[in-house]
């Protein structure tokens, strides 16, 4: 009897021990709420995405621009539908070299999205009245591809 109640003691400390310790540790981390367009990530800087030689949406933005934090998600969704055809990168132009590519693609406010073929220098610029519809930026990337492969 003495034997049992040992091991319910045992038994009993050891989860004692990790609830008290271990648990906090393993909790999962909420997601971060409120993303920048920076928060977003295509692994590819413009100028890895020219030398691939394959059409691509350019999207010029700034952290603190609302439209920009409002459309990253946006194109985050058409970057995983159209990624295996076209490549996505993020441009925020406050960073070294933003002001650079301002001088090679014209905007006039944030977020601006061009879509470029680097094979025969071929560019359109996205309307921003399109940003909020996602059917229609799918006509316009389509469109874009049709003619550009």
């Amino acid at each position: 009897m003495i034997h049992n109640n040992k091991w319910y003691f045992i038994t009993a400390v050891i989860i004692f021990v990790f609830a008290v310790f271990v648990m906090p540790k393993v909790s999962a981390v909420p997601p971060k709420a409120n993303l920048l367009p920076s928060d977003y990530s295509t692994g590819l800087t413009y100028s890895q995405a020219v030398k691939i030689k394959k059409p691509m949406a350019i999207n010029f933005y700034v952290d603190w621009c609302h439209y920009c934090q409002q459309f990253a998600p946006r194109l985050d969704s058409l970057r995983r539908q159209y990624g295996s055809r076209m490549n996505f990168v993020l441009v925020n132009v406050e960073k070294p070299g933003g002001d650079k590519l301002i001088k090679e693609f014209p905007i006039s406010g944030y977020p601006s999205l061009y879509l470029y073929n680097p094979k025969t220098g071929n560019r359109t610029f996205v309307n921003q009245a399109m940003y909020s519809d996602k059917k229609m930026m799918k006509a316009e990337i389509d469109r874009f591809l049709k003619f550009n492969k």
